[in-house]
């Protein structure tokens, strides 16, 4: 198997297992794919941070959506501008991150009317006449592949209310801040037919704001993980966004800037989780039906998204003489019995793949989304590897953490 023409046995090789490995040329096309949908089109950058990935983004004209500070930081260490960058949240972390975006003039879009009320008492110290900021707006549904992932509705604490709208456009009022801005984000795991219809609610919603200058359509593009089946079609968002931002255009009589804000679409399919088979086991159900485990060196630490939403990732086996496809469970090395990548509706299941035998090497797709960027030191596992691949070459990104990187930060005690 190769990675844009690199094995992914000499990636192994060379960096070592576990390993993340990006597909340059996998991101462009994505890059390209979504760029054409809207005039402006930032890149949720919690999905992957990587400053290659970053890099990309912004050599190709992509905005950025970060929802930290340090998210906001980063991305201007990555040669982002201030004013290319929106700060999307629920809450302040704290005082100094109000005053960091308010001194920075990093656009704000504010989640909660919380976050609007100290933004707005913030800025009203300063002395100024008024501010620009943008509000996020809960329309009463949402969509995910998960319920931990449904970012809508009344069971989601991201946005404000829609029908506490005025409640938001008096704060704004009584502090000097000037909403020129709406959002909404659902989650990912709608399709085209739901996207159309809350991108109809945000225009609703939108009239509601005389100010208006830009509207966030969110981000939640359909991704297809399983590659048997066909990927999403998603150039008729275009049409969608291009006919809701004339109703809006017509409205208020001038010109609105439209804008997505899509993370996992970017760079889910560019990116993969290479690990080695290190032993296999089994073990027996009550009505004796053998269940058969391939162990190997990626676990949840590494990759969460199978352990907490129960999602299906595609697996391959590389190795050589490898046995007859047969129905194994792919687990990983951390302590728990959750530490399971072949999953199915959050329950551990079996998948038909040839049984490998230790040493051969286990591929994760679909990686480039919150693999990383989710991964801890459970187990005290270190961070590991991000390798970069473009046009036959392999280069390394960022380095395998050290057991003393892992501790220079725990004071000394004694």
């Amino acid at each position: 198997m190769k990675i844009e023409g690199v094995g992914v046995r000499e990636i192994s090789e060379k960096f070592g297992t576990p390993v993340y490995v990006y597909s340059m040329s996998a991101l462009r096309q994505s890059i390209k794919e979504i760029k054409q949908l809207s005039p402006v089109t930032r890149y949720a950058m919690k999905a992957c941070s990587n400053k290659r990935v970053l890099k990309e983004m912004l050599d190709h004209g992509i905005k950025i959506d970060a929802v930290s500070v340090y998210e906001v930081r980063r991305a201007i260490k990555a040669g982002f501008k201030p004013e290319d960058i929106c700060f999307t949240s629920d809450i302040f972390s704290n005082a100094n991150d109000v005053h960091f975006c308010l001194e920075d003039k990093i656009f704000t879009n504010c989640g909660t009317l919380g976050m609007l009320e100290e933004y707005g008492c913030a800025f009203e110290k300063t002395g100024r006449g008024s501010v620009k900021v943008s509000i996020r707006i809960n329309p009463g549904e949402g969509a995910g592949h998960s319920k931990k992932t449904n970012t809508g509705g009344p069971y989601s604490k991201h946005g404000i209310w829609y029908e506490n709208l005025s409640e938001a456009r008096n704060i704004a009022k009584r502090h000097g801040l000037i909403i020129s801005g709406v959002h909404t984000h659902i989650g990912s795991g709608g399709d085209m037919d739901h996207l159309k219809r809350i991108a109809g609610k945000l225009v609703d919603f939108a009239k509601q704001f005389s100010d208006l200058e830009v509207v966030n359509f969110g981000g939640g593009l359909p991704y297809q993980y399983d590659p048997n089946l066909p990927q999403d079609d998603i150039s008729r968002y275009k049409s969608i966004l291009n006919e809701r931002v004339g109703i809006l255009e017509q409205y208020f009589g001038r010109k609105i800037v439209c804008e997505i804000e899509p993370g996992r679409r970017f760079v889910a399919g560019c990116g993969y989780l290479v690990g080695e088979v290190r032993a296999l086991n089994h073990t027996f159900e009550e009505d004796g039906k053998r269940l058969d485990y391939v162990l190997g060196n990626i676990g949840f630490c590494h990759l969460i998204r199978p352990m907490a939403y129960g999602s299906f990732h595609p697996i391959w086996i590389v190795g050589d003489d490898l046995g007859p496809d047969q129905n194994i469970i792919i687990a990983g090395p951390v302590c728990e019995s959750g530490d399971v990548l072949t999953q199915k509706n959050e329950e551990p299941v079996p998948r038909r793949l040839p049984m490998p035998k230790a040493g051969d090497l286990i591929v994760v797709g679909g990686a480039g989304a919150y693999g990383f960027a989710m991964s801890s030191n459970y187990n005290t596992q270190p961070l590991i590897p991000e390798v970069v691949v473009e046009e036959g070459k392999c280069k390394l990104t960022r380095r395998r953490q050290t057991l003393d990187d892992m501790l220079r930060e725990e004071a000394d005690m004694f």
